[in-house]
C-alpha cells in the first residue's frame, strides 16, 4: 500500500503498531525552542573537544581544566545537571526552569551545540497493549530434561536463519551479555528461568540492568510510572527480548542465543516514548558497563507531534545536536567494545534516496536516521516468511547492512499469519512483527559470534572487536535478492549455523523472492 504522505504514513504506522510493528522513536525539538519560565525543559548539551589518547573525552581539549567551567556555566544559565556524560562524550543531560537557558548556553565557545529533549510515542498505549493479541502460556511438559520447547514449531523464523542447527555447536555463552535497550524486560517470565519452574534462576541480569526513564513520568498520568529495568509495563522489550535468548527450558520458546545473559537498559516508558537524552544516557551506560553486543530496537519515525522528523539533518542546529550526541555516545561504545545491532526503520523508505513521502520531494542523504545509519551500526532489514522484503521495510544502498526475520503479516494469528511469535509480560507469548522483530535476530546471532569466537580477559570481560563481529556477520550471511550486496536485502539473510563455523563460501538461496523496488 502506497503511503501518500508523512501525516497519513505516521497514522497508519501508529495503528500498524497493534498488530506488528512495535518501534519506539526519538526527537530533538525545533530551532530554539525554549522552556517557559517557570516550567522544566530538559535539554542535551554537546560541548566542544577532543578525545583523549585513554579513550576519554577531553572537554575543551583539557577536561580537568574544562569540567568545572562547563558545571559553572550550566548553572549560570540557570541548569541543573541531570546526567553528566562529559568524559566519555562530552555531553551533559540539563533540567532548566529558565526561558534564557537555551539562548545563554548557546553563546558559550565550549558549547558546539544544544537540542531540546523530547519523545515520540512509537509503542503502543495502554489500550493497545491490553488489546494486543496474545499467544497464551508457554506450558509444556516443563523442567529442564526437555529437549524442545512446546511454541518452537511456530518459530518459522528460527528455522529460516538455522537456529537448531547453530546451537549444537554454540548455544551462547552466559559471560556475554545483551544490552536491550527498550521498555525493559519482564525478568519474571519464566522463558528467561533456567529450568522453567517458578524460583528458578535466570538469564536476565537485574543488578547490572539501568532504567533511564525514572524520572521522566508517563505522559498519560493514568499510566503505571516505570519500576526499574526488570519490569517492563509495556511489552515491546520482553518480545525483543525472548527473540534474543528465551532459554531451552522446556517452556514456551527458544530464542537465538539462548544461553547468554540479558542486560535491560530501560530508556522507553510505559506509554512508549522514547526521550533523547535516555537513549544517550543507554548507549554510554552499554560503553560504560561494557556490554558485548546491544540491540536497538527504536528509531526517529515521522510525523508533527513534537516536531519529530524521520531524518536528523545537520543543517538543522537541533538536530545536528542530538545526532552529535548519540554518535559521539555510539563511537564511545564501540570504542569499549560493544557491537551495536538496529533497527532499520519502517517507512519503506530508501535511505540511500530518500524522499518527503507527503510532497515527494528529495530529502539530502546528508540526513540520517537514527541509530541505523549512526556510523558502526548494523542496520537490519525485516523479511517475510519467504524471504521477502517486510512492505514496510526501510532498505538502501549502503544503509542496509543485514536482514532477518521481521515477519510480514497484519494479524496477530500466530497459527496461520507471518509474524514473530516471542515473550510477553506474564509468562505469555505474542505475534507481531516489524524492523524491531528482525533486529534481535541479527543481534541474537552476533551474541552467538561473540561466544564463539571471543576470548575472556583477565578482567572477566569477553572480548571480540565489534568490527569482527560485524564482518562475521555480514561475511556468513546467505545471499538473496541479486547476487551479491543490494539495497534491499544488504550482505544478505543472517544465518546462526554459517555465523558460529564462520563458513564465508558463497551461498545464493535462489528460492529467495528479489526485492519489489528493483527494476531490471
Amino acid at each position: 500500500m502506497e503511503r501518500p504522505g508523512m501525516r497519513r504514513a505516521l497514522r497508519r504506522a501508529s495503528l500498524l503498531f497493534t498488530t506488528s510493528a512495535l518501534i519506539a522513536g526519538l526527537i530533538a525539538g525545533p530551532p530554539g525552542a525554549q522552556a517557559a519560565q517557570g516550567a522544566s525543559q530538559r535539554y542535551i548539551v554537546v560541548f566542544g573537544g577532543t578525545y583523549a589518547l585513554d579513550g576519554s573525552y577531553a572537554l575543551g581539549g583539557d577536561y580537568a581544566l574544562n569540567h568545572a567551567y562547563a558545571l559553572s556555566i550550566v548553572e549560570a544559565a540557570g541548569g541543573s545537571v541531570v546526567s553528566d556524560l562529559s568524559r566519555q562524550i562530552g555531553v551533559m543531560v540539563v533540567d532548566s526552569t529558565s526561558s534564557q537557558f537555551y539562548a545563554l548556553m548557546s553563546g558559550y565557545a565550549l558549547v558546539d551545540g544544544i537540542a531540546t529533549d523530547y519523545a515520540f510515542q512509537g509503542t503502543p498505549t495502554a489500550a493497545e497493549m491490553a488489546a494486543a493479541p496474545r499467544a497464551g502460556s508457554g506450558k509444556g511438559g516443563g523442567g529442564p530434561e526437555e529437549t524442545t520447547d512446546p511454541l518452537e514449531f511456530r518459530q518459522w523464523d528460527m528455522t529460516m536463519i538455522r537456529t537448531a542447527e547453530a546451537h549444537a555447536v554454540q548455544a551462547g555463552w552466559r559471560k556475554v551479555d545483551v544490552g536491550v535497550l527498550d521498555t525493559g524486560i519482564d525478568a519474571l517470565h519464566l522463558d528467561f528461568d533456567d529450568d522453567g519452574i517458578p524460583g528458578g534462576s535466570t538469564n536476565v541480569d537485574c543488578a547490572r540492568g539501568r532504567d533511564f526513564t525514572a524520572d521522566n513520568p508517563p505522559a498519560d498520568p493514568s499510566l503505571a510510572a516505570p519500576t526499574g529495568p526488570c519490569v517492563d509495563n509495556n511489552f515491546h522489550g520482553t518480545h525483543v527480548a525472548g527473540t534474543i535468548a528465551a532459554q531451552a527450558n522446556g517452556y514456551g520458546i527458544v530464542g537465538v542465543a539462548p544461553n547468554v545473559t540479558l542486560v535491560p537498559v530501560k530508556v522507553c516508558d510505559t506509554d512508549g516514548h522514547c526521550y533523547a537524552s535516555d537513549t544517550v544516557d543507554g548507549v554510554t551506560y552499554a560503553g560504560d558497563a561494557k556490554l558485548d553486543v546491544i540491540n536497538m530496537s527504536f528509531f526517529v519515525d515521522d510525523g508533527e507531534f513534537q516536531g519529530s522528523t524521520e531524518f536528523k539533518c545537520g543543517s538543522d542546529p537541533q538536530q545536528a545536536a542530538f545526532r552529535e550526541a548519540f554518535n559521539r555516545a555510539m563511537k564511545y561504545a564501540i570504542k569499549q567494545g560493544v557491537a551495536p545491532v538496529a533497527a532499520i526503520g519502517n517507512s519503506d523508505q530508501d535511505l540511500a534516496h530518500p524522499v518527503n513521502q507527503e510532497t515527494g520531494e528529495p530529502i539530502d542523504p546528508e540526513c540520517d536516521v537514527i541509530p541505523a545509519e549512526t556510523p558502526g551500526v548494523t542496520a537490519t532489514v525485516a523479511l517475510g516468511a519467504l524471504s521477502e522484503k517486510a512492505r514496510y521495510s526501510s532498505y538502501g544502498q549502503g544503509a542496509a547492512d543485514v536482514s532477518a526475520p521481521g515477519g510480514n503479516g497484519t494479524t496477530g494469528d500466530c497459527a496461520r499469519n507471518n509474524m514473530i511469535l516471542s515473550t510477553f509480560p506474564g509468562n505469555s507469548y505474542g505475534c507481531i512483527s516489524g524492523t524491531s522483530m528482525a533486529s534481535p535476530h541479527a543481534a541474537g546471532v552476533a551474541a552467538l559470534i561473540v561466544s564463539k569466537f571471543g576470548t575472556l580477559g583477565g578482567d572477566g570481560d569477553v572480548r571480540l572487536a565489534p568490527g569482527r563481529v560485524a564482518d562475521i556477520l555480514a561475511g556468513t550471511a546467505v545471499d538473496i535478492g541479486l547476487a551479491g550486496y543490494d539495497e534491499c536485502f544488504g550482505n544478505g539473510r543472517v544465518d546462526a549455523l554459517r555465523a558460529v563455523t564462520n563458513d564465508t563460501a558463497s551461498l545464493f538461496d535462489a528460492t529467495a523472492p528479489n526485492c519489489p523496488e528493483y527494476t531490471e
